[in-house]
This record gives structure tokens, C-alpha cells and sequence, in this order.
């Protein structure tokens, strides 16, 4: 296949933004227009915002995270010596913090990855423009891992498979209805004989569409390499971990920091509760401002058609989670209860038993320092109270259902003055022609999926037609029987209509399959078998800098 085929126009990073800009509010406006479309716009916008991070709190804070920070590393065999220099320069009160966040999903797929080559290079380049002062700029990538099981991305990892239901090849872990609410970090880390399975899929799949596209020895040779050269992290990583969150969390730290050789620092959120103390006791605080301002900003938006993808109760929840011994965790409310005395109340997802944490507003709403490791933010404040507790110059948002929390948190920083750092977008897609996208295409002798969809237009045109083909005949056919007619030409041809209907329907079948496995943003797998990790890195990064458009497709050639 031809990749440079299927580049589409390009869109620019405000029209991601595009149905927002309908609310008739400047603070949604200005935000919208301060995210940069470029890479070098980036470099300059996080530049121009550098502060010195000089108070103790902040500073005292960070020590407190680099703590944390050293022991993730040391867990997964990643304290490289660049790493140790970055932890310990987070600590110095020059030094600027960027920040990505995500879950850690089951072989996560290309975009977490590309959020941290993002800020690598935004790094790289503050980093050579340096003025004498020498300011330290530090990546740092923050694990949530207080998510429950119930969530499909954190346990299915998708590749592109004609062969499979719905043209995608799902490795999954397994659990039950029992885990279902159980939070990642409390989940055990799955038995050898399903990480082997997930490995016999892979190699499975990639010796079938060897085979399929009649692949040289060299060829095959060189992705199973590649396979080889990524489940050796994979094996590390299980051989470490004593969680699920700790293998797939491991999984990305070894491919960013030792394959890539990157010096990216690594947290996890449940490790860091008392690095947000602070945080927590300043949003209990002021509980009532925000909860006015979320429920303020929802109704704004959901006046303008605009679903957020929150929950319009959100206003209602304090801004925690409270955890469960069983392993799960409770929405909870702030009731005051008598003189000054508050309570956060709540029920735990899974075992249904009842959790209180007791304030006493004379303490200023603090938090007993024993029970801070049992409570994590909610989505919203995350952000918020890295920034207000750690200090951030930029962060790095997704381009899926982040982009809404990001749009009502925002709103929140503006109205309770904590300065909010550079948003940057990677919105760019990876055009190319992998083993399984090639596949596919070849099942149908197109060269792209542009041509895929125009045939399945085609079809779908076909199939609607065959509507006013038959029904005349059917009522041709009625007709005959009430005069008592021979019937058997009608019949004929009624058939044949129908076998048509049925071949233009399993061809129909067959080309959303295509389309499915064509344009799915798959796992990090399908990166490493068909590029091999470095040159996955390379490429974008290099892409990343030439195009100087974070909208731009990349043309992804080995």
C-alpha cells in the first residue's frame, strides 16, 4: 500500500476544539486560542511562562514526590543514571515540571507513548535554548492507577486482524464479577499462563499474516526480532511487578526509559496522597465555591449542546475518592453534621459497606495524616492540584474523552486563581501499512482505506436499491397466486435477487472489517512488531520536528 494515499487533509488543533468554541464565555475562548498548533509555538508559550518555584510548601512537596519517584524506578529496574540526575533535579526550585497523565492500560496504545516523546522533545529544545541560568526541565508521567477493572481500556489491547470479529485481534485480561470494581492497583498480576497466551496470540497473528502476504524469510525473521526485543521488557516487567497496575506500568517505563533511553520520571497517583495534602484541605476548604463553579460550567456547556462526558452529579461529590479495605474505593459527599463538624460519606463500589472520614472545621477542614494514603482525586482536580501543589509549566491532554475534563477544569482554574500550565495537543495521526492493515486491504485488492469506504458506500447504495427491485416483484407475486398463475419465473427471479442481497451483505460484512482493521488505533505491539521500538521513537520524533504541525498525519516507513 501506498501510505502517502490515505493522508487526508489536515486538520489544525483548534478545530479539535471547534464544538467549544460555540459557548459564548472568554475564559473557554482564551484557553482554546492559547493552545498552540505547532511544536516550535509550544517551545516559545511554555518558555514565556517559566517561574521560579520558590516556596517551601512546593518545594517541600516536590522532595516528597522524588521519594516516590525513586521508588517506582527501583521497582522497575529503571534508575538509570539519567533518571536518578532528573530526580533529584525536580528538587531544585528552578527546575520546571511537564506532565503527562494516563492509566496504566493493558500494552497501552501509541498515544500515551507519543505524549512523552512530546515533551521529551519540547524539553530537548528549552533545554538547548538555555539561557545561563541553566533551568531544569523534567518529564514527568503520572500513573493513575486508582481506576476500576470495569474499565475496557484498561484490560483489552487491540490489533489490527481481518481474521477477527469485527477485523480487531483483542488480548485480554481476564476477570470477574468480582474485580469488576476492584481498583488496578489492587488487582493481582495475571497468572504466567495468560501472559504467555497474550504472547502465542501475537505470534500467531504475525505468522498468519506472514503467510498471507507471502513474506520473505528476512521479513518474518525481523518481526518476530522485533516481538522478541518488546517481550523481554514484557517478562521483566511481569517478573517485578507485584500488581496488574505494576506490570503494564512497568511495561511503558522500560520501553521510555531504557529502550529509548529517555529520563522521563515515573509516579504513581496512589503513592502520592500526601504530596496533595495541601491540595485536598485548600479544595475542602473552598468546597462550595467548587462545587458552584462545576455545576455553573456544566450547565454552560449543556446549554450550548456540549456533553462534557461529566457527570452532571459531579458538583454534587466531594473532589476524593475514599478507599475501601476490600480493595475498591466510594464516591463521596461532604455533610456537615453539628458545630463546625463535617463528614465524608460514602458507599464503597463493591463491597457496599459504608465509609466515613470525620473534618473538623476548627482544624481548618485538615485531614488526619493516617487515613491521606486512603483518599485519591477525582478526574477533574488532578490536574489541579498537581499544579497547586507541585507547580507545572505544561501538560501534556489526549485528544479522547480527556479533552472535556480538561474544558470544565479549566473553568475551575481560572475562578479559584491557581495558574494553569500550557496545554499541548499531539493530535497527529500515524499513517501506514502494517502487517495487519495490509492484510486487510489485500483481502478486498485495495490499496488504502480511503477506497475501502468508497466501496462500502457502494454496497450500501446496492443493498438500499434491491428494496425497489423486489417489492414490485412481490407484489407481481401476489397478484399471480390470487389469479392462480404460474409463479416460476417471478420466484426465479426473486432468488436470484436474494442471493445477490445475501452476497452484497457478506461483502459488506467483509469490508467494514477491512475498514475496522485499517484504520484502528491499535496497541504499542503493533509499533514494535513493524518498526521495532527505537525507530517507532525516531519516527515520531523526527516527524514531530520536521512537520513542526501537531495536527499534521505522520507517515509512519521503517
Amino acid at each position: 500500500m501506498s501510505a502517502e494515499a490515505s493522508i487526508g487533509p489536515t486538520q489544525c488543533i483548534r478545530s479539535l476544539f471547534s464544538e467549544y468554541e460555540r459557548v459564548n464565555n472568554h475564559i473557554v475562548s482564551e484557553y482554546i486560542s492559547s493552545i498552540p498548533e505547532s511544536l516550535s509555538d509550544a517551545v516559545k508559550r511554555v518558555r514565556e511562562q517559566l517561574t521560579v518555584t520558590n516556596t517551601e510548601n512546593v518545594l517541600s512537596n516536590r522532595r516528597k514526590l522524588a521519594k516516590h519517584i525513586a521508588a517506582f524506578h527501583s521497582q522497575a529496574g529503571t534508575d538509570f543514571p539519567d533518571v536518578n540526575r532528573s530526580r533529584m533535579n525536580i528538587q531544585d526550585p528552578s527546575a520546571q515540571i511537564m506532565i503527562s497523565i494516563h492509566q496504566p492500560n493493558l500494552f497501552a496504545y501509541g498515544g500515551v507513548f507519543k505524549k512523552i516523546v512530546l515533551l521529551q522533545t519540547i524539553k530537548s529544545m528549552l533545554e538547548q535554548g538555555n539561557d545561563p541560568s541553566n533551568t531544569r526541565f523534567i518529564n514527568l508521567f503520572l500513573i493513575v492507577d486508582h481506576d476500576f477493572m470495569d474499565d475496557v481500556w484498561v484490560r483489552v489491547a487491540q490489533l489490527p486482524s481481518v481474521r477477527h470479529s469485527d477485523g480487531v485481534l483483542e488480548l485480554r485480561m481476564p476477570i470477574t464479577g468480582s474485580n469488576r470494581w476492584k481498583l488496578v492497583r489492587n488487582m493481582e498480576a495475571p497468572p504466567v499462563t495468560i501472559v504467555d497466551q497474550w504472547r502465542k496470540q501475537v505470534v500467531t497473528w504475525i505468522k498468519n499474516g506472514s503467510l498471507s502476504l507471502g513474506l520473505g524469510k528476512n521479513e518474518r525473521l525481523t518481526l518476530f526480532e522485533n516481538l522478541e526485543q518488546f517481550w523481554e521488557e514484557v517478562d521483566e516487567s511481569y517478573n517485578r511487578a507485584k500488581s496488574y497496575a505494576d506490570l503494564n506500568s512497568f511495561i511503558i517505563s522500560r520501553v521510555v526509559n531504557k529502550i529509548w533511553g529517555y529520563d522521563t520520571l515515573f509516579v504513581r497517583l496512589s503513592d502520592i496522597s500526601e504530596v496533595f495534602e495541601g491540595g485536598f484541605n485548600f479544595l475542602l476548604n473552598n468546597f462550595k465555591k467548587y462545587s458552584g463553579i462545576l455545576s455553573e460550567s456544566e450547565m454552560m456547556f449543556l446549554r450550548s449542546g456540549i456533553n462534557t462526558g461529566v457527570s452532571q452529579s459531579t458538583y454534587l461529590n466531594a473532589p476524593v475518592w475514599l478507599h475501601c479495605k476490600c480493595g475498591s474505593k466510594a464516591s463521596v459527599k461532604l455533610k456537615e453534621i453539628e458545630g463546625g463538624i463535617f463528614d465524608l460519606s460514602g458507599v464503597c463500589m463493591s463491597c457496599k459497606r459504608p465509609l466515613t472520614v470525620r473534618l473538623d472545621r476548627s482544624d481548618s477542614h485538615r485531614i488526619p495524616s493516617n487515613i491521606l494514603n486512603e483518599l485519591s482525586p477525582r478526574a477533574i482536580p488532578i490536574l489541579l492540584l498537581l499544579s497547586n501543589d507541585l507547580g507545572l509549566c505544561c501538560y501534556a491532554s489526549g485528544t479522547g474523552g480527556s479533552m472535556g475534563y480538561t474544558m470544565v477544569g479549566r473553568m475551575v482554574f481560572k475562578e479559584l486563581s491557581i495558574k494553569m500550565p500550557v496545554t499541548v495537543v499531539w493530535a497527529s495521526e500515524d499513517v501506514y501499512s502494517g502487517l495487519g492493515q495490509t492484510e486487510a486491504l489485500q483481502t478486498l485488492k485495495f490499496k488504502n482505506s480511503a477506497e475501502v469506504m468508497r466501496y462500502v458506500e457502494q454496497l450500501r447504495l446496492t443493498l438500499s436499491n434491491f428494496n425497489t427491485k423486489v417489492i414490485p416483484l412481490l407484489s407481481k407475486r401476489a397478484d399471480l397466486a390470487k389469479g392462480g398463475h404460474e409463479m416460476k419465473d417471478v420466484l426465479d427471479e426473486l432468488d436470484v435477487l436474494k442471493q445477490e442481497q445475501r452476497n452484497t451483505r457478506q461483502r459488506l460484512k467483509i469490508s467494514d472489517k477491512v475498514i475496522r482493521a485499517s484504520t484502528l488505533k491499535p496497541c504499542i505491539i503493533d509499533y514494535a512488531v513493524n518498526f521495532g521500538l527505537k525507530n517507532t521513537e525516531n519516527i515520531w520524533r523526527n516527524n514531530l520536528i520536521r512537520n513542526d504541525d501537531l495536527a499534521m498525519p505522520i507517515l509512519m516507513q521503517g
